[in-house]
């Protein structure tokens, strides 16, 4: 009697414990952090991709007091992220894509074919400045990005995170 229970158990365990389609759910890779800005229009973007497998992640937003080569006096932007004018971009790609010709160039070329994209729906871009040295002559700051409380949709998949470090990288300002 004890066997035969036993053998029932097993198999309701066996059968009842499905851990389902396993999703990759870290979206954080290193790569180096770019950037490209349209100051005709207040368009900023940083990207930065993973030629080893294809993959990109990219922010974009519209701001009238942010600057790519300065330092605000707060050492600290916050910038909301929507679904329209500040954007967050998870993208795998079928093949390599040079990241200027794609993030930076008014018309993207042709031709790139995305295998999987996740919209960042809302949180918030977070960019802190730090300074890493100071000369005489010039200062350099570590700048990070960083998302918080952000949640990404694809078509198959919500991913959400408090926090996601986007990249840094350093600035140069002359004293």
């Amino acid at each position: 009697m004890n066997k035969v229970f036993s053998l029932i158990i097993f198999i309701l365990l066996i059968t009842s414990c499905s851990e389902g389609d396993i999703i990759e759910n870290d979206i954080d890779f290193n790569a180096s952090l770019e950037s490209c800005s349209n100051l005709n229009d207040n368009t900023f973007v940083f990207y930065k991709i993973d030629d080893s497998i294809n993959q990109a992640l990219s922010l974009g937003f519209t701001s009238t007091t942010f600057e790519v080569d300065t330092v605000p006096e707060d050492l600290s932007i916050t910038i909301p992220l929507n679904e329209t004018t500040n954007t967050l971009f998870y993208r795998k790609f079928g093949s390599a894509i040079n990241g200027a010709d794609y993030f930076c160039a008014s018309v993207p070329p042709s031709g790139v074919t995305i295998t999987q994209e996740l919209i960042g729906s809302d949180g918030s871009i977070v960019i802190t400045y730090t300074v890493d040295s100071t000369t005489s002559t010039e200062t350099i700051y570590n700048r990070n990005i960083a998302l918080q409380n952000v949640t990404i949709i694809g078509a198959d998949r919500v991913i959400r995170q408090e926090v996601l470090e986007f990249g840094s990288d350093k600035i140069t300002i002359t004293n």
